[in-house]
């Protein structure tokens, strides 16, 4: 029943990929196609089976999110001022080459989580600082539009994402839930909130 769940996430966000393949709104399309790839992969874990198929496509789950979610620093400040732009691609790069070189030890062990089959970390090295990093900018940069635009879409999108990060070290599950509130949030707000 929870991969089922996973395979209607990954649907949805694969749905607001597609919303987002817009002008302006590259960087969020392509991050939510990376958050789609994550949840097919787990959900169909249990079909793929234990081995070396399943491991090399969870090794793509790990790297789409090692480069792909500090991206959303960018798309952050592009909302809430351009002159930020240059700062924010540094910190991205930043945070994309300290998951980078995470990924270079990472070993993967399978794990089942109710119906589940997934790989993940067989030694966390703590938490995962790039992730924490872009939420933190994408609350501060979701006060900013709410303030000035009447816009809470961007917060409550980053809020719920945060709460449900947290969570998902009990239920998995939650964690990809709540990229996807949060890949919907951005939708919401879309091209309108642009400077």
């Amino acid at each position: 029943m929870i991969s089922v769940l996973y395979g209607g996430l990954a649907l949805i966000q694969a749905v607001l990929a597609v919303r987002l393949a817009r002008p302006g709104l590259w960087i969020p399309c392509v991050v939510a196609v990376g958050v789609a790839y994550d949840s097919a992969v787990v959900g169909a874990g249990r079909l793929i089976g234990e081995g070396p198929a399943l491991e090399a496509l969870s090794t793509g789950r790990f790297a789409a999110h090692a480069v792909l979610t500090p991206l959303l620093i960018v798309h952050a400040a592009v909302l809430v001022r351009r002159g930020l732009v240059v700062p924010a691609w540094v910190l991205a790069g930043a945070l994309v080459v300290l998951d980078a070189v995470g990924l270079a030890s990472l070993r993967l062990e399978p794990r089942w989580w109710a119906d589940v089959l997934r790989y993940a970390s067989a030694d966390p090295s703590g938490p995962p600082v790039a992730a924490l990093v872009t939420t933190v900018i994408l609350l501060a940069a979701g006060v900013t539009l709410w303030a000035r635009r009447r816009t809470p879409w961007l917060f409550a999108g980053a809020a719920v994402l945060l709460v449900t990060a947290g969570a998902a070290v009990v239920w998995p599950i939650l964690g990809n839930a709540g990229e996807a509130v949060l890949i919907a949030a951005i939708a919401v707000t879309g091209r309108r909130d642009l400077p």
